[in-house]
C-alpha cells in the first residue's frame, strides 16, 4: 500500500476518535528500538525530545538530559512558543513522581490473595504471557470473541503507545470495543452535527478576540498555556465572560461570571439567541450564505424569552439580555468550550446550541471570532493515519461496541449476550475515572472474570487484576504526541533504558499476538518504524517536517495558512458545506429536566458536581505521589452557607456525602462558591487514600447525555446526594 494514500476521510477520523485518542525476556534484552538511541557516549550527556502524555488540551513539548543511562535533567522545551518551557506543577518532578518512583511495577504480578487485596507475586514474562493467553484461548472457545472486552483509554494521549497495536490486536480477534465516550462521548459529535468539524479558531488567535466567552473550561487550570492567550486579548481590550455554575479559578478572574444552574447551558444560550434574534442583532448576510435551518431556529427560541430562561438558569434577566448584546456586538467574538458542558443530561444540545452562535451572528468572518473547541482534527487531515490507524483496514473487526461510561453495568448484565468473561485494562483506571464505581468494583470482584492489566503502580483498578504487567513511561518508549487543544506535533524519544522488566504497551500486545498465533506482518512493526511512518505524509500541513526534522527538533507547528479564517465564507464539514442549525438529525437543541427517581427527590436534595479542581492530580494520575497528596489536603466538598446552616455544619467539619451509590467521608469547606443547593467536590482521590474508602464517583450516576449518536456521554453532574456531619 502506498503509505501517502489518504484513504481515512475527516468525517471517519472524527468519528473514530470520538469513539472515541519480539522477544519474551527481561529488559536488558529487548529489542534496541524499544531503547533510547544509540552510539552516545556514556560519558556524554546526551538531550532527547518528548512530549507530555496527559489528556490535556496543552501537550506540553520537553527535554530531557540524561548521563549513564540516568536522568539528570527534566523540563519544558523552551523552543516551542506555545508551551514555552514551562510544565504544570504535577509534571515539574515527573521522574522521580512516575519513572523512579519506588512503588512502581517493575515485574508481571500474578494475583494470590481476593480480587481487590492487592496481594500479588512475581511471574516472569514467559510464564504470565503463556498463562493469559491459555485463558484467552479457553474463554473465546467456550464464550466466542466477543466475551472479550478491551478497555484502553487516555492514560496515554500518545499515540502509538495509547492504541496502535492494542487496536491491531483486538481487531484480529475480533473482540468487544470500547466507545471513548466518559469525555467528549457528547460535545464532539453535537458540535459536528451542526458545523461537520470540530475545528474552528485556533489557540494563538484568541488575542484577536474582543469578547471572549469561556464556557465550561477552567482555562487557568486545566488549559494553562492558553491563559496568556487570554491575558494578551484583555491587555488589548478584550472582555472576558466565564460561564460556570462554580466560581473556578478562572472565574475569579473573569471580566464577568455568569453561574447558571447546572445543566442549564443549553437554555442560556437558546436565551440569547431569542435576544439576538428579535433585536435584529444576527448577521443576515452570513446566515442566507452559509447556514440552513434559519427559519426553524427564529421560530423556537421564542419560547425561551429572558423571563423563562431566567426561571431555568437561575439568572436575572438583565443579564442574559446583556451577556447576548454584548456577544453580538463585541467583534470578534469567541466561545472557547471545553468538556465541562457536556456532563449533563442537556450536554450534547448545550453544545449545539453554542455551536450555532459563531454562525448566528457572523463571528466567523474575522480573525479571531467564531468558536474554539478541539484542534485533533489538524493531526488527522496532516499525519499518515493509515500506519496509525492500519486496524480499521483488517479484513477482521470488532462486531460490537460498549459503552465505557457504563462499564459496572457491562460487568454486571446478565442479559449481556455473550457476557463479558476477559477484560485487558490498560491506559485507564476505572476504579477512579468511571461513574457508579461501587457497581464497576462488584463486576471486576468475579472469580470468573480474566482481569489482565497494564500498569506503573498498583492502582485502584489494578488490585483486581488476575496478572499485572509493568508499562514503560514517557521516558521509556517511542511515541508521537499530537494534541486536541493546540496545533503543534511532537516525536517522543525513548531517554533511557526501559526501568526493570517494564515494556511498552505497544511490546505487550505484539508479545499476546504472538502467543494468540496471529502471523500478520503487522503485529511485527516497530514503534520506531510506526512512529516514523506516520510523517510520510503530502499533506500540507507537514511540509518540510518528517522523521528526521522531529528527531532534531522534537516539535514542529503544523503549516496552517495565515490568516486562518476556516468559516470566513462558510466551508463547513457538513454534507452541505453549511452551518446546518437543525443538525444532521433535522432538530433543534431544546432544555429538558433531567428525571430523577422519587427516592432521588425525597432523599438527596442537593445536586453534586465532581469537577477536575486539583492542580496535583491528572484525572486518577499522580493522586499516590505523597508531595502532591499533602498539596491538595483531605478530600473536601465545597457547600454553600444556606446549606451548611441548615446541616449544623461548620467550616472544616467531617462530612458524609451519600446517596443509594454510596457514601464518602470529607472536609466542609463552607463557601459562596457553589450555589445553594449545589455542592461541589473534586475528582481524582483514590478511594483507598480516602477515609471509609469512597471517592466522587462513588457517588456518581452512570446515566448517558442526551446525544446518543456515537453511544452517548457521561452525564456526571446530573447527581444528587444529601450531607451530614459525621
Amino acid at each position: 500500500m502506498n503509505k501517502k494514500e489518504k484513504k481515512i476521510n475527516r468525517r471517519k477520523f472524527v468519528k473514530n476518535a470520538a469513539k472515541g485518542y519480539a522477544s519474551i525476556q527481561v529488559a536488558s534484552t529487548l529489542p534496541a528500538y524499544l531503547f533510547a538511541t544509540s552510539g552516545c557516549n556514556p560519558a556524554e550527556a546526551s538531550i532527547f525530545h518528548g512530549v507530555c502524555y496527559h489528556d490535556c488540551p496543552d501537550s506540553c513539548s520537553w527535554e530531557v538530559k540524561v548521563r549513564d543511562g540516568k536522568v539528570i535533567s527534566f523540563g519544558g522545551d523552551k523552543a516551542n512558543p506555545f508551551t514555552a518551557g514551562k510544565l504544570c506543577g504535577k509534571m515539574e518532578t515527573f521522574p522521580e513522581d512516575i519513572t523512579y518512583h519506588p512503588d512502581r511495577l517493575l515485574r508481571p504480578m500474578k494475583r494470590v490473595g481476593k480480587k481487590g487485596e492487592g496481594k500479588f507475586e512475581p511471574i516472569s514474562w514467559d510464564q504470565a504471557i503463556r498463562e493469559v493467553g491459555d485463558q484467552l484461548k479457553k474463554t473465546i472457545s467456550e464464550h466466542g470473541s466477543e466475551s472479550v472486552l478491551s478497555h484502553g483509554y487516555m492514560g496515554t494521549q500518545s499515540l502509538i503507545q495509547k492504541s496502535v497495536m492494542s487496536n491491531r490486536f483486538f481487531a484480529r480477534m475480533e473482540a468487544s470495543d470500547i466507545a471513548h465516550t466518559i469525555c467528549g462521548g457528547a460535545v464532539i459529535p453535537a458540535n459536528f452535527e451542526v458545523n461537520g468539524t470540530v475545528m474552528g479558531v485556533l489557540p494563538e488567535d484568541m488575542v484577536h478576540s474582543r469578547y471572549i466567552i469561556l464556557w465550561g473550561t477552567n482555562t487557568k487550570n486545566s488549559n494553562v498555556h492558553q491563559w496568556p492567550y487570554v491575558l494578551k486579548a484583555r491587555e488589548a481590550g478584550a472582555k472576558i465572560i466565564v460561564v460556570d455554575p462554580f466560581v473556578s479559578a478562572t472565574a475569579k478572574e473573569a471580566d464577568w461570571h455568569i453561574q447558571p444552574l447546572p445543566g442549564t447551558d443549553v437554555a442560556l444560550a437558546l436565551g440569547m439567541m431569542n435576544v439576538i434574534i428579535s433585536e435584529g442583532l444576527v448577521d443576515q448576510d452570513y446566515i442566507e450564505r452559509y447556514t440552513s435551518g434559519y427559519k426553524e431556529l427564529k421560530e423556537h427560541v421564542k419560547s425561551y424569552d429572558p423571563k423563562s430562561v431566567s426561571d431555568i438558569c437561575g439568572l436575572q434577566e438583565d443579564d442574559i439580555i446583556q451577556l447576548a448584546r454584548e456577544y453580538a456586538k463585541g467583534k470578534p467574538s469567541l466561545i472557547r468550550i471545553l468538556v465541562g458542558i457536556e456532563h449533563n443530561y442537556n450536554g450534547g444540545d448545550a453544545t449545539i446550541a453554542i455551536a450555532i452562535l459563531p454562525s448566528l451572528t457572523g463571528a466567523w468572518r474575522k480573525l479571531g471570532g467564531g468558536l474554539m473547541h478541539l484542534t485533533f482534527e489538524m493531526g488527522g487531515l496532516a499525519l499518515n493515519w493509515e500506519r496509525l490507524d492500519y486496524h480499521r483496514q483488517m479484513p477482521t473487526q470488532p462486531k460490537r461496541t460498549l459503552n465505557m461510561v457504563q462499564i459496572g453495568q457491562l460487568l454486571n448484565n446478565p442479559d449481556l449476550n455473550p457476557a463479558i468473561k476477559s477484560i485487558f485494562i490498560y491506559n485507564s483506571n476505572p476504579m477512579v475515572t468511571a461513574p457508579n464505581a461501587n457497581l464497576t468494583k462488584k463486576g471486576l470482584e468475579r472469580e470468573d472474570l480474566l482481569t489482565v492489566v497494564l500498569e506503573h503502580f498498583v492502582t485502584e483498578t489494578a488490585k483486581y487484576a488476575d496478572y499485572i504487567f509493568p508499562a514503560t513511561t514517557q521516558l521509556e518508549h517511542w511515541d508521537i504526541g499530537d494534541s486536541w487543544g493546540q496545533v503543534y506535533i511532537n516525536i517522543n524519544q525513548p531517554a533511557i533504558s526501559p526501568r526493570g522488566e517494564a515494556k511498552p504497551n505497544s511490546e505487550f500486545f505484539r508479545l499476546m499476538a504472538r502467543e494468540m498465533g496471529y502471523t500478520e506482518e503487522c503485529f511485527k512493526e516497530s514503534d520506531r518504524d510506526i512512529v516514523k511512518s506516520a510523517f510520510d505524509s503530502d499533506h500540507p500541513y507537514l511540509e518540510g517536517i518528517d522523521f528526521d526534522y522531529m528527531l532534531k527538533h522534537g516539535w514542529a507547528r503544523y503549516k496552517i495558512p495565515e490568516p486562518y479564517l476556516p468559516h470566513a465564507e462558510g466551508n463547513f464539514g457538513t454534507a452541505s458545506g453549511k452551518c446546518n442549525f437543525l443538525g444532521q438529525s433535522n432538530s433543534l437543541p431544546t432544555y429538558k429536566e433531567v428525571a430523577y427517581s422519587e427516592e432521588e427527590k425525597d432523599n438527596y436534595p442537593l445536586q453534586l458536581l465532581t469537577i477536575k479542581n486539583t492542580k496535583g492530580f491528572h484525572n486518577s494520575s499522580h493522586a499516590n505521589v505523597k508531595h502532591l497528596r499533602r498539596k491538595e489536603g483531605r478530600l473536601w466538598l465545597d457547600i454553600h452557607p444556606e446549606d451548611a446552616n441548615a446541616r449544623n455544619i461548620q467550616n472544616g467539619d467531617e462530612l458524609m456525602a451519600f446517596n443509594q451509590r454510596g457514601k464518602v467521608i470529607l472536609e466542609a469547606k463552607v463557601t459562596e462558591r457553589i450555589r445553594p443547593g449545589v455542592v461541589c467536590m473534586p475528582h481524582g482521590y483514590w478511594p483507598s487514600l480516602v477515609k471509609g474508602g469512597q471517592a466522587s464517583n462513588n457517588l456518581t450516576d452512570d446515566r448517558l447525555t442526551d446525544i446518543m449518536l456515537w453511544g452517548g456521554g457521561a452525564a456526571l453532574q446530573d447527581c444528587r446526594v444529601q450531607v451530614a456531619k459525621t
